[in-house]
Parts: C-alpha cells; sequence; structure tokens
C-alpha cells in the first residue's frame, strides 16, 4: 500500500471540500508513491514525533495541525524549522496535514468534542455544532468540560449559575464563531479564546468556557486512528507531548 491509497482512505473521511478557504492542508513534505511503512498520527509535527515516526518504523506522519503555513524562502538547517524539514527529507518521511476538513466531517473532532461533554441532538452548523442541555448551571458546565477533557485550564466568563439551555462548541481556536454562537446557542465552548473576545463577552453578557487548545485537539489522534483502523496499517498514534506544563506538574 502506497502513502497516497492511505491519504484516499482519510479524505474520504474527511473531504479536502470541507476546509475553509483560508486553511493550509494537504501534502506538506514528501511523496505519496512512496510505498508505506507505517502511519504515525499526531496533533504537531515536531523534532519529537519525527524522531518517533523513524524510530517506529513510518515513513507517513498525518497531523492535525499544518507543518508548513507561512511560504518558505530557504530550509535553513541551522533554525529549529528548517532542521525539522531537513531531517524529513533526509529520512523520507512524507508529512500529510488535515485540519479544518478533521474538524468539519462527520465524526471529526467537533463531532467528538460535543459527544465527550454529553450533547444529544446534535446540529451540524458549520464549523462548529449545537446542542442541547438541561438543567446545567455555566459553573457546572465549565467543570464538566474540566473533566471530561482532563483538563485543569478551563476559565469561563459569565454568571456562573445561569442555566445554559443550548450550546456551541468548536475545536481549537474558535473565536471565529463568537458571531454566530450568539444568534443560536447561550455559550461558545472552545480551545482558545482572545482577551479581546472575553472582555466583549463580558461587556455582552454573554458566556464563554474556553481551555486549552491542545486539550480540544489531541483528540485528532484517536479519530485518525480510527479512520485507519479496519486496514492493513502499521498505526501509531504519537506521544502526547502537551507543548505547556502547569505548575502543578513540576
Amino acid at each position: 500500500m502506497k502513502n497516497g491509497d492511505i491519504i484516499k482512505i482519510l479524505e474520504e473521511f474527511a473531504p479536502p471540500s470541507l476546509a475553509e478557504e483560508w486553511d493550509r492542508i494537504g501534502l506538506m513534505v514528501g511523496s505519496l508513491q512512496a510505498e508505506n511503512t507505517g502511519v504515525l498520527v499526531a496533533l504537531d509535527v515536531t523534532p519529537e514525533t519525527i524522531k518517533e515516526a523513524w524510530e517506529k518504523g513510518a515513513n507517513l506522519i498525518v497531523s492535525h495541525h499544518p507543518l508548513i503555513w507561512d511560504p518558505i524562502a530557504r530550509i535553513d538547517e541551522e533554525t529549529p524549522r528548517g532542521a525539522m524539514y531537513a531531517e524529513l527529507i533526509k529520512k523520507d518521511i512524507t508529512v500529510y496535514s488535515m485540519h479544518t476538513n478533521l474538524d468539519k466531517t462527520e465524526g471529526g473532532i467537533n463531532d467528538r468534542l460535543a459527544a465527550i461533554l454529553g450533547g444529544k441532538d446534535v446540529q451540524n452548523d458549520g464549523l462548529g455544532r449545537v446542542f442541547p442541555l438541561e438543567g446545567v448551571t455555566l459553573k457546572q458546565l465549565a467543570r464538566r468540560v474540566s473533566e471530561r477533557l482532563s483538563d485543569d485550564t478551563v476559565y469561563a466568563v459569565g454568571d456562573p449559575d445561569k442555566v445554559i439551555k443550548k450550546a456551541y462548541v468548536v475545536g481549537g481556536s474558535g473565536g471565529s464563531e463568537y458571531a454566530r454562537a450568539k444568534e443560536v446557542a447561550d455559550v461558545l465552548i472552545t480551545g482558545e479564546i482572545k482577551h479581546n473576545l472575553l472582555v466583549e463577552a463580558k461587556a455582552e453578557g454573554f458566556c464563554l468556557v474556553g481551555f486549552s487548545h491542545f486539550a480540544s485537539e489531541i483528540l485528532a489522534q484517536d479519530i485518525l486512528s480510527d479512520a485507519l483502523a479496519s486496514y492493513p496499517i502499521n498505526i501509531i498514534k504519537a506521544a502526547k507531548i502537551c507543548p505547556f506544563w502547569r505548575l502543578d506538574e513540576v
């Protein structure tokens, strides 16, 4: 099986056409014609994931976050990013990234987040997902997010005792969905919120629940792995390495 055959399977699950216009998805480095020796699924491409792929015999990394975002003027091995590109090329490791198409697809990140948070009768609302809640206050909802996603970075805006009847959830940095969330729900739950939006929501009386971008999208590894599980492929989930540490961890 070639790398391209594996990508076709994944693209049937999360079609590239679903990606936002501004997104950077697809082949980042390498060849889709190479015979596959293993697939490492990861949230990010880092020196650690490249090392893990090499040591475990995987010549294809499928990442959620795109490896290359801005145009590259040069590959300078004296820089951390340039060294990563060079390492991938030298080791013949292909990188393919699936970003907002994986967020939006049926069974993708936003569907998985809604299910984890107890969403029933979930509705697809573009990038996000909307679902009703019964008898849940904002404080209880924030605690639910923390407990079910094993994330102690959760914070919220709004009256802690306000009863939330409908929630809007979107993985990653979902501040762009603020206006839409206000139209269809009582709260926006997302993995990263800029300070100015926190201030705006407080002034407008709209509820927000924020948590770490990492916790909102590390689910990508399980989702990608599940999409390939029925095929004779060596699938490796990258070690879950959060880029930041918390005071209680050191």
